[in-house]
């Protein structure tokens, strides 16, 4: 009889075991407006909703942070294009991750990762994978510093605000010398628009040596006498555009892809732009 009874203790504990591992994995977050103020794994373990124009409803106040949203969303159900709160946010922050998050609605941007860039590179070693983001006014995505990693995020439907609109922005500091490094690769970018100024799908100044490849941009469109552009890779050099998909309004004022004379620009698949490169390297050849 004892030996069943321990027989059956193992096993109930053995069943148990799977679900003690899973709250073991992260600090749930439950609720909006929450500051991560130590390093960790933290996960969603709920959507988050809310009604505003200038809170952040994710903060990432620490270094050494993993954020997995798991699929659960963030929603801003604000209804006027008048908003400047992010989704999450963090400034000058090191090895950061987020990944898995579902962002929607009227948020300045969805994901802002920012630094001052009069300085050197506070904020590095940050990546950003598999989001989506729709409807932010400014931008899906921005990240400053160096060694960023913005991969298989998904991002709809960004801008119509009095201003430039971006769906991926990234830039490193303005100091000579310093490094200012990204990957940007196979994200999708559908829908990026402004009524009074310049449009852009991906958007980088100052980067160095990165790599922008099989991203898949889509219907960006500039309003009065503006600019719509797919990728554009300003102030830096040697850096890598190849197996892009980009798709324009068709516009007199509308540019493939723009770089450096120094960037390799090729196995590019451009469509509906006026031109479909400028500046950079084209000889190796673009569909």
């Amino acid at each position: 009889m004892r030996h069943l009874v321990l027989a059956c203790f193992l096993l109930l504990c053995s069943l148990g075991l799977p679900s003690l591992a899973r709250a073991a994995e992260c600090t749930e977050i439950t609720s909006p407006y929450t500051q991560i103020g130590a390093s960790g794994h933290y996960c969603l373990g709920a959507n988050l909703t809310v009604t505003t124009s200038s809170m952040n409803v994710i903060t990432i106040a620490a270094n050494d942070v993993d954020l997995d949203c798991r699929g659960y969303s963030i929603v801003n159900q604000l209804g006027d294009w008048i908003g400047d709160a992010h989704a999450i946010h963090m400034d000058s922050r090191e090895n950061v991750h987020v990944r898995n998050c579902h962002i929607r609605g009227l948020f300045g941007a969805g994901i802002y990762a920012y630094q001052d860039n009069s300085y050197d590179n506070p904020s590095h070693s940050l990546s950003f994978t598999g989001n989506t983001i729709e409807g932010a006014q400014w931008f899906g995505i921005l990240a400053y510093g160096t060694d960023i990693e913005i991969s298989d995020n998904r991002i709809y439907d960004i801008g119509y605000r009095q201003s430039f609109a971006m769906g991926i922005r990234v830039g490193g500091t303005t100091i000579p010398g310093e490094p200012r490094s990204f990957v940007v690769r196979d994200n999708v970018i559908r829908g990026v628009h402004s009524p009074v100024n310049n449009a852009y799908g991906i958007y980088a100044n100052n980067a160095n040596d990165s790599t922008f490849a099989g991203n898949v941009i889509s219907r960006t469109k500039a309003g009065g006498g503006y600019t719509d552009l797919g990728i554009k890779v300003q102030a830096g050099g040697n850096n890598k555009i190849t197996g892009n998909q980009v798709h324009g309004s068709g516009g007199v004022n509308s540019i493939g892809i723009v770089g450096a004379a120094s960037d390799a620009c090729y196995d590019n698949f451009i469509r509906s732009y006026n031109l479909p490169t400028s500046s950079c390297d084209n000889s190796l050849g673009n569909n």
